[in-house]
C-alpha cells in the first residue's frame, strides 16, 4: 500500500465527517426556517435545496482541495498521518559501481499528498556529475521504484535517463537508512546505492553552504567508504625493479703462448710430411715410444736384467714348495 494515500483518504473522511455533522446539527432548524419562508412554495423549497447542495459541494471541495492541503504542508501534520512510513528529508547516497564511488545528496520534499524527489551526485573532488529528478514512482512500502532524469546530460553519455529501487529500513520509528540499486537506462552496470537520512539541522544547514557541505560529505564519505574524502582506493602496485648498473667489461694482456702442441693439426708434422693427411696413430707407436723413453732415462737401469732376475726368483719359489705348479696343489 502506498502510504501516500492516506493524505487523499483523511481529506475525503474528515470534509465528509464535517458536514455530515453540520447537516445533523444545523439541519433541522434550517429546514424549518426555509419551509416557513418558502410559504408552502414547492419551487421556492427546491430552489433553496439546490442551494442548500451547492453549499455543501463548495464547502466540500474547499475542504479538500485547499484547506487541507494547506495542513498537509505542516511537518507535525505529515509525521502523524505517515507514522513509522515517514522518510521525507534530506538525505546522503552512497553510490557504488566498478568504475564509479560516489555520493548524492537526495531532497524528499512534501508535495500536498504525494512528494519530490531531486538530488545531485558529487565525486570525490566534490564536484558535480549529475542532476536527477524523479519523473514516475511507484512507492509500495517499503519499497519505491522510480525512473529519474538528468539535466546534465545532453544524452550522448547515455546518461540521460534512470531507473532505481529503493528499500526503507522497516522499524518503529521512522526511516532512517535504505539500500537499493541504480542503473541507467543505456548502461549495463548497476550501481549499488546506501541512504541515510540527515536528522541533525545543523548538519542539513551546513549543506547549503560550499564549506560546510565539504565538511558534511568528507564525514559521511569516511563513513560510507571506509577511506577520507579524496584518497583514492588502495590498488596493488608492483614494487619498482632496481635498474641494473652497467658493468665494465676489462679486457687484460693476451696470455702466453703455451707448449701444447695439437696433434691432429697438419701444423705439428714435420715439413716432409705436410702432404695435406694428417696420419692414424696406433697403439704399437704409443709402445715403442714408451720403451725408447725408459732406455734413455738418466738413471742408468737395464730393464732386460731386472726381468732375468725376476724370473729366476720365481723359479727358486717353486722348487722350494716342490716344483711343478703350486698352484694346482692341494690345499693343506
Amino acid at each position: 500500500m502506498n502510504p501516500y494515500a492516506r493524505f487523499r483518504l483523511v481529506s475525503n473522511s474528515v470534509s465528509a465527517a464535517i458536514i455530515l455533522g453540520a447537516l445533523a446539527v444545523l439541519g433541522p432548524p434550517l429546514a424549518d426556517t426555509v419551509t416557513v419562508a418558502a410559504g408552502g412554495d414547492a419551487a421556492k423549497l427546491a430552489g433553496a435545496g439546490a442551494g442548500a447542495v451547492a453549499v455543501l459541494v463548495v464547502f466540500w471541495v474547499t475542504m479538500t482541495e485547499a484547506i487541507f492541503p494547506a495542513l498537509f504542508r505542516f511537518t507535525s501534520v505529515r509525521r502523524i498521518i505517515l507514522g513509522k512510513h515517514y522518510m521525507e528529508g534530506t538525505w546522503l547516497q552512497s553510490e557504488r559501481g566498478d568504475d564509479a564511488s560516489r555520493m548524492s545528496v537526495i531532497d524528499i520534499q512534501p508535495k500536498t499528498d504525494g512528494f519530490t524527489f531531486t538530488g545531485y551526485s558529487l565525486n570525490e573532488n566534490l564536484e558535480i556529475e549529475s542532476n536527477s529528478r524523479i519523473e514516475f514512482s511507484k512507492f509500495d512500502w517499503p519499497f519505491m521504484t522510480y525512473k529519474h532524469r538528468n539535466s546534465l546530460s545532453d544524452g550522448s553519455d547515455g546518461l540521460s535517463e534512470g531507473v532505481g529501487e529503493l528499500q526503507f529500513e522497516m522499524n518503529q520509528s521512522a526511516a532512517r537508512r535504505y539500500n537499493g540499486f541504480l542503473q541507467y537506462v543505456q548502461g549495463r552496470e548497476r550501481l549499488k546505492i546506501e541512504g541515510v537520512k540527515l536528522t541533525k539541522g545543523r548538519e542539513i544547514k551546513h549543506l547549503r553552504t560550499l564549506e560546510g557541505r565539504r565538511e558534511i560529505c568528507a564525514k559521511y564519505w569516511e563513513l560510507f567508504y571506509n577511506r577520507p574524502l579524496g584518497q583514492q582506493a588502495r590498488q596493488p602496485v608492483a614494487e619498482p625493479v632496481a635498474p641494473i648498473a652497467p658493468v665494465d667489461i676489462v679486457v687484460g694482456p693476451p696470455t702466453e703462448k703455451t707448449d701444447y702442441v695439437d696433434r691432429r693439426s697438419e701444423d705439428s708434422l714435420p715439413v716432409a710430411n705436410k702432404t695435406g693427411v694428417i696420419p692414424r696413430r696406433r697403439a704399437t707407436d704409443w709402445a715403442k715410444e714408451d720403451e725408447t723413453s725408459l732406455a734413455n732415462t738418466d738413471d742408468g737401469l737395464d730393464i732386460d736384467r731386472i726381468v732375468n732376475e725376476a724370473r729366476e726368483e720365481a723359479e727358486k719359489v717353486k722348487t722350494a714348495v716342490g716344483g711343478g705348479d703350486y698352484r694346482s696343489r692341494p690345499a693343506l
